[in-house]
Order: C-alpha cells, then structure tokens, then sequence
C-alpha cells in the first residue's frame, strides 16, 4: 500500500521512482548520493512514469528481479559509491499484482560519512536532493561536508598572517569582565591579555614556526569587523525587531552590520539578547526577599541564541538571522545540523559544529555542552504552556530555524475549538490523540516528522496512530508517503449534531451490512467505498479484479480503499496473493 501512496504522490525530494526491467538504472546512484546527503528518502525500482496520462506513474516490474538485486548490493559494496550505508532491511521486493518491484529506504548519512559521492571523486560526483531532483553540489558545499565529517575543531584552526592585532581588545576586555565576575577564584583571571586568549582558544602559536596567530573562533568572537569580513566575506549577522511592524517586511529596529559597531559574534550577543527578553510577559519571582528577574524563558531565549551562534556554518554564504515578532520569534543560521531534527528533540548528544565558540560562551554561563540546552528550551516552553518549538531545515538554502511561538499551545480559544469540532467525542480520545489534534489546530498542519517532536513514539506506530484518526474523521490527509501532511477536520460531525453520526468511539454494526442496510453507517465511508460494500452485498464478496472492472478504478486504488475499510473494521481480507477476496467483518 505504501508503494501506491507514493505512486499518487509523484516524486518529490524524498520520493524517486525508477524504470529497472532488466538492470539497474544508470543515474540511480545520484540519486543513493543525493539522498543519502540530504534528508534520506524511498527509491522505487519498477516503476516507471507516464507522461500525459491521469495516473502518471504504472507498476511495470523488473523481469530478472534477483539478478536486478544481486548487481545492486555487489555495486553498492563496490568502486562505484565512496561509502555504503544501507543495511538488509533497507531494500526489499515487493509483489504489487505479479509483478515485483524494488523499494531502497536510503536513510540520511551521518555527519561522519558525508559526503556520499560516486567515481572516487567527491568535487565531480556529490549530489544532493531538491524538490527538483538531483543536483550536483558545489565545491563549498563539499568541502562543508568534509569539514563537518570531522570531530577536530574547525574553529580551532589557525589564521595564518592574522594576529592579535586582528582583535578588538574593548571586546576582549569585556568578555574578561563577564569571565572574572562569574569565575572569582579562577587562575586565568591574572593571565596577561595573550595568556588569557592562548587558553580560551583564541589565540595559537603554530608549533612549525613558533608564529602566534589567532583561530577561527577567536577571530569570530573577538575581531575587528573589517577582519572578519575579510576572512569571512560571508558573514552577515542580523537583528530584527518586528513586533510593532504590521508585515513581515517591515521593522522598528535593526541590529546589523553598518559600521557603528565592531561586528563580531561577542558583541552581537551582547546587543541583541538583551533585545530578546525586554518587555516579556514573564512575572519575576523571589527568593527569599530578592526579586529574581532571570526566568527559565529568558535562559530559553540565551540557549537559542547562543546555539545560532556556535551551530553556524560561517565559510558558506548566509545570514545569521534573529527576529522578534509579537508573539513569536525566530533564530536563523547558516548550515544544516549535523544530527537528526529528532535527536536534538531528544537531547543528550551535542555536535556542536564550532566547539571553541561554544567553550567560550559557556565560561561566561551562555550555552550548554552536553546535549541538554534544546531539551532546557523545550522545558521553558512547555512549563508557560506555549506551543512546542520547531526546528527545522532548509536543505535548498542550507538553513537551520528555530521558532518559537509564544501563543499557548492550549488556550481557551483553541480549547473551545476543539471543543465545538469534537464535541463529546474527546472524552474517548487518549492524551496522544488530543496532543495532535492540538499541534493540528495551532500549526495548521502537521506531518509524521513533527509529531515525532511532539511524542515519543516509534515513526510506524505514528503513522498508524494518524491513519487511525484519519479513519475516524478527526483528521484529514494531504498528499502521500514522507510528504503527506495532516490537518484538523473542520467539518467534523460530532454526537450534539443532528446532521451526522459521531465516528469517534463507534463500533461498526456489521449486522446492518449483512441485512443491506448499509446506509445507516453512509457518513463512515466515501462513495468508493459504498461502492465496494454494495458489491459485497450483492455476492457475498469481492476482489481487487472485481472492483476495478465494476467500478473503474486502478488495482491499487481498490486495494488502497479496501485497506481503509479494513480498518474500519466494516470488512476482512482471505486470502493471499492472488488469491485475495474481501467479504464482510465478523
């Protein structure tokens, strides 16, 4: 079934369908490196497109199917591909009406193998994956993905014929500051200037010529605007105020690079957070008789900064970007992450692409290193019950975003919403449904990849969970397999209203259906499906054969709608292979 559900949607970034009737496609190994270095997707063998026709891709098969396979895995494992990261259970052979298929789960590749390339040459075989298709990567972009496949600090590496000189001591000066009212006892504070840089990382000498020379990330932190550009023509740090504009276009106040400010990340920081938290709603608290106005929000908001900061991917072009809408706000950095969207959700492992950067904002009590700043986040969210923050990237632009939203995840108007959708029905609805119907409310739409965000559950059995929910009206679909997108059912039909039956904790009458009397339960199933139930009626049974010729709809239409009756539970298969036949649910 799954195979139909991408057939209808057609290909897309993380769906790719291939002719292979007797050996395997030539350009299916751009398309293994284009996922394999992007977000990972389905490659289909046996599936070939019709251009101009209403159902625009067919099941043709592959002839030879073991033979097709066997040259498959003895190519992979061989000269052809730098590095192969499937496993057995990522390819397998599917029988779709006699004839077989071949369906390759590429998953994305860790930070440690990209870049996946082919013909031993990585600068003229690394592809990677867009809603276009597959497209050669540029040599930045690879030597990015060389650079993060290492563990070593790039941010470590020296500037050779930049030096101290290259630093703005007013802000080295301040951060020492910041450094010795946190840190009273510690044995840098009497370090020179140079000794005190040399162990923050600043600062290096190069073994080979005893030349000290400053790093990346002291040159980052601590530098001269006009140096900085000059190494990094790239960078460009921005700070918008958007929260009295009335357009996304439109701002009340600007912090970027125009000369009045020495551009480095030290004092941006220092300029923009204290932008982030003024004015929040955020009640202080006491402890004893002192007001304490740092709030878990306010650390929320310097953990996502600094992440933006220390996350950013400074030797490709883009923009870190910080905005603060009326009810929202938004952190953009150059780059892809280098773990899962999930993983990062789940915390516990931190991959920082700069460490040295992330070292030195820690020493002044910014940031955290071992994987729980996101989870801190999450928790500062959830505790002013504001809608879960989402992370997400952007693999065409090599973007990361972070918003987060400071609308309740649960407000009134959203609870009286619910409310008036489901009705009654909510009582029978367990936390997890009701957290995704909410996600659905306020998000507008959601996908399997969100709610994995949002619950800690297995991929498949939230697929199941949603099918579910779909089944029972409480949600409806968009599109098909890694694109498909969820949304709350407007036009619902819960138990206070006259003009429908509530579906939501309804058993089927399947007595109704063995008397004919199918129209008790019309508001359950689609007019195919009435179809299909009526053929039943009629014989007693039917099979995918019989639908198509009867109702003239493609074989795997009847079987994607007859698996939906299944589980409505209105019917049951017997049966398998060709031999398959639908009668009605015990």
């Amino acid at each position: 079934m799954d195979i139909f559900e991408l057939m209808d949607i057609g290909e897309n970034s993380e769906i790719e369908f291939k002719k292979a009737k007797n050996s395997v496609p030539k350009d299916l190994w751009e398309t293994y490196s284009a996922m394999a270095n992007t977000n990972g997707g389905t490659i289909v063998l046996g599936v070939e497109e019709r251009l101009g026709e209403a159902e625009r891709f067919c099941v043709s098969g592959i002839n030879s199917v073991e033979k097709v396979l066997k040259d498959f895995w003895d190519t992979i494992n061989g000269n052809k591909v730098n590095k192969n990261i499937l496993m057995d259970r990522d390819v397998e052979i599917i029988d779709i009406d006699s004839k077989k298929v071949i369906r390759i789960e590429v998953p994305r590749a860790n930070y440690s193998d990209k870049p996946i390339f082919l013909n031993g040459n990585p600068y003229n075989g690394t592809y990677k994956r867009n809603y276009e298709g597959d497209y050669k990567c540029s040599v930045s972009e690879v030597n990015s993905m060389i650079r993060d496949s290492s563990d070593d600090n790039y941010d470590s590496v020296l500037i050779e014929n930049y030096d101290i000189n290259d630093l703005d001591m007013e802000t080295v000066h301040r951060y020492r500051n910041m450094f010795s009212s946190r840190n009273l006892h510690h044995i840098w504070i009497k370090l020179s200037d140079e000794e005190f840089l040399m162990q923050l990382g600043a600062i290096a000498r190069d073994r080979n010529t005893q030349k000290v020379w400053v790093t990346v990330a002291g040159l980052l932190m601590f530098g001269k605007g006009l140096s900085i550009r000059e190494k990094f023509p790239y960078l460009n740090l921005d700070y918008l105020n958007m929260i009295d504009s009335d357009t996304d276009f439109r701002y009340g106040d600007r912090v970027t690079i125009d000369g009045n400010w020495e551009n480095n990340l030290f004092n941006f920081y220092m300029k923009v957070i204290n932008k982030l938290v003024e004015g929040l709603p955020i009640p202080f608290r006491l402890e004893g008789i002192v007001r304490v106005d740092d709030t878990p929000v306010n650390r929320a908001l310097r953990e996502a900064l600094v992440n933006t900061l220390i996350h950013g991917n400074y030797s490709i072009e883009g923009t870190i970007k910080v905005m603060r809408f009326k009810n929202r706000f938004e952190f953009h950095n150059p780059g892809n992450l280098r773990i899962p969207v999930s993983d990062v959700y789940s915390g516990g492992i931190s991959k920082c692409r700069n460490k040295n950067l992330q070292k030195m904002f820690r020493l002044i009590g910014f940031g955290e290193n071992i994987g729980s700043g996101f989870p801190k986040i999450l928790k500062a969210w959830y505790d002013q019950k504001w809608a879960e923050p989402i992370l997400e990237e952007n693999f065409r632009i090599n973007e990361v975003v972070l918003k987060m939203s400071m609308i309740s995840f649960v407000p009134e108007v959203y609870r009286e919403k619910l409310k008036l959708m489901y009705g009654n029905s909510l009582d029978s609805l367990n936390t997890d449904e009701v957290k995704i119907l909410l996600a659905a409310i306020t998000e507008g739409e959601i996908s399997n990849a969100r709610v994995q965000c949002i619950l800690d559950m297995h991929s498949k059995d939230i697929s199941d969970l949603l099918r579910s929910m779909v089944n029972r009206g409480l949600l409806v679909e968009e599109g098909f397999g890694r694109g498909k997108k969820y949304m709350a059912n407007e036009e619902f039909c819960c138990e206070e209203s006259d003009s429908c039956l509530d579906v939501v904790g309804e058993e089927f009458n399947n007595n109704d259906l063995k008397n004919n009397e199918i129209t008790l339960v019309n508001s359950k199933f689609n007019d195919v499906e009435r179809e299909i139930l009526n053929i039943i009626k009629d014989r007693g049974f039917t099979t995918n054969k019989i639908n198509t010729e009867t109702l003239g709809i493609s074989s795997y239409k009847s079987v994607r709608y007859c698996n939906n009756l299944i589980e409505k539970g209105a019917i049951k298969k017997e049966g398998k292979g060709r031999n398959v036949r639908y009668t009605i649910a015990n």
